[in-house]
């Protein structure tokens, strides 16, 4: 059995007295300082994963963050699982899941993506692994695509696709930190020009940055196609670390001095190492997922303890138990963001039968088949059925002008044999 995705290019007339209803999500990013791994100087004993569990758990019941992207996680599903269990799905929630991890065979620290997945689903899940020069990376970048589960979703609405990614890269700042840091961006922005499509992304995660001037900075804020730029939504570029006029936005370190055995680093609040950054149409509320202005901010911080540590006197910005919490767990603080979602519009269904009874009932979330865009002039098509399909397109007169097979995953086509012209582009997956 086929199930038909059609796209189809269209001109809409949106009636603006009609009121639009959106879905508030949350997306947090933290470093969660070897959670799971064992150092020479961070061990079982000095920084304890069962005590972490309850840190992280009181962290999450205060934040409560639909998407959790972790950095510094053991490289073992076993600890995804165990986040899941000891501080999501708690005190009788089950709707959070995880993405599988991803790694490079080598490292010892990997990053977690988790969900509720009764508001999203994982289509795919990939990771850049190489620099361009086919360099390995120091850590795996990850890139997962959702689409939102709008209970008004039907064959024929537009789905709405969410990507975020996920990265951990070089600490340090030495020229080599800078340009291990430079290449990891670079090589990122490079797979999303040859595989994604322009769309809604965040990018999360302990970047280790110093200053938005550094190289890794700009291959994403500054980015030559304009499509793929990435903004940072609180505005704030120059040189973070030490400098008072970015204390509200520090993320780095919850401690002035060195604690627990050299495994948790001092210095106090003094550097802006954990963001999150957002395509320009999340940024700029053009479309269908749009940045909640005002919603950023380093969760625990309350830009009154630059070079001192987060609970130094008083810091009113959350709940004792959870500044407790936050000291405790990591040496960063998670950084947040609200963003909406445009709900599809519910329309009426007849529910009375021929006896004139009626019945309720309750929508199903569609799951795509698949994904279709036009870039470079090739098309480009993200297959989700395990077991392929087949591509037509088609004149506007209905005439079959093209049938390619595609398999699942990304599929790149050559449509050089179709004159330039307006088509339908019709998927079937099997």
């Amino acid at each position: 059995m086929k199930t038909p995705l059609t796209v189809l290019l269209m001109w809409l007339t949106i009636s603006m007295g009609q009121a639009q209803d959106f879905d508030t999500l949350k997306i947090m990013s933290y470093n969660l300082l070897y959670y799971g791994e064992t150092t020479s100087f961070c061990t079982g004993s000095n920084n304890p994963i069962a005590q972490k569990d309850v840190f992280l758990k009181v962290i999450m019941d205060r934040a409560k963050p639909d998407i959790l992207v972790v950095n510094e996680m053991g490289a073992s599903n076993v600890y995804v699982s165990r986040i899941l269990e000891k501080a999501l799905n708690v005190d009788g929630q089950t709707e959070y899941e995880a993405a599988s991890i991803k790694n490079n065979g080598f490292s010892d620290l990997v990053n977690g993506i988790f969900y509720r997945g009764d508001k999203l689903e994982l289509l795919s899940h990939k990771s850049v692994k190489e620099a361009n020069n086919g360099s390995n990376l120091v850590r795996v970048v990850d890139i997962a695509q959702f689409y939102y589960r709008d209970v008004n979703l039907t064959a024929e609405s537009d789905t709405v696709f969410i990507y975020v990614l996920a990265a951990h890269l070089k600490a340090g700042d030495s020229s080599s930190d800078r340009a291990d840091r430079d290449i990891a961006t670079e090589a990122v922005m490079d797979r999303l020009l040859d595989d994604y499509p322009p769309g809604y992304y965040m990018f999360c995660g302990d970047f280790n940055m110093q200053s938005s001037n550094e190289d890794a900075y700009q291959n994403l804020a500054a980015a030559s196609n304009g499509l793929y730029r990435f903004y940072d939504p609180i505005n704030q570029s120059g040189t973070w670390h030490n400098s008072a006029s970015f204390a509200e936005h520090h993320t780095q370190s919850t401690r002035q001095s060195q604690t627990n055995g050299g495994c948790f680093s001092g210095g106090g609040m003094d550097d802006r190492f954990d963001l999150i950054l957002a395509s320009g149409q999340v940024i700029q509320d053009t479309g269908d997922v749009s940045y909640i202005d005002g919603s950023y901010r380093a969760f625990g911080q309350d830009g009154n303890h630059f070079n001192n540590a987060i609970n130094d006197g008083a810091n009113n910005s959350v709940p004792s138990t959870v500044l407790a919490a936050l000291y405790e767990l990591s040496d960063h603080l998670p950084v947040q963001m609200n963003f909406k979602v445009r709900l599809q519009e519910s329309l009426p269904v007849d529910t009375t039968d021929t006896t004139g009874d009626s019945t309720t009932y309750i929508p199903f979330v569609a799951k795509p088949q698949g994904r279709i865009w036009t870039q470079n002039s090739r098309l480009r098509v993200d297959c989700f059925s395990p077991s392929g399909g087949e591509i037509n397109i088609y004149s506007l007169d209905g005439s079959l002008s093209q049938s390619i097979a595609v398999a699942h995953g990304y599929n790149e086509l050559e449509t050089t044999v179709i004159k330039t012209g307006l088509y339908i582009v019709r998927l079937s997956t099997y």
